[in-house]
Order: structure tokens, then C-alpha cells, then sequence
């Protein structure tokens, strides 16, 4: 059985899939009967759709920036 130390080492790489599938299923049974290891994968989760949303975003709000910087310099010409 896998400790709690050695899931929060391999978080990452059970959230990324990285993992064979014998070593992700060991993981996911000590996440179901490990109450504080469900919350911390669950928070990893959260936490990197949180990141991913704001790169996202701030993609987008720095190519329309880039759209209006380009507009006013054509307009200039």
C-alpha cells in the first residue's frame, strides 16, 4: 500500500497519466480510503484548472490587445 508521502510525490504524475496503470490503481485505492490524500489530489486538480483557466484568459485578453495596438498602427500609416 502506498503512504501518503510517496502519493504526494506522484501526484503529478497520476494527474498527468504518467503512471502505469498497476501504480495508478494502487493510487486511486489509497485516494478512496484516505480522506487528506482525496483532498489534496482533489485540490492539486483544482488548483491546476485554476491555472489553466487564467492562461487561457490572459491569452485572450493579450491578443486583443495586440488586435488594437495593430489597428491604431495602421491607422497612423
Amino acid at each position: 500500500m502506498l503512504s501518503c508521502r510517496e502519493l504526494t510525490e506522484q501526484a503529478d504524475a497520476f494527474l498527468d497519466k504518467e503512471m502505469p496503470f498497476g501504480k495508478r490503481m494502487q493510487v486511486r485505492l489509497h485516494v478512496m480510503m484516505c480522506g487528506g490524500c482525496n483532498r489534496f489530489v482533489n485540490q492539486m486538480r483544482l488548483t491546476r484548472r485554476l491555472i489553466t483557466a487564467e492562461e487561457r484568459r490572459k491569452t485572450v485578453h493579450d491578443t486583443a490587445n495586440i488586435d488594437s495596438i495593430l489597428a491604431a498602427f495602421e491607422e497612423e500609416k
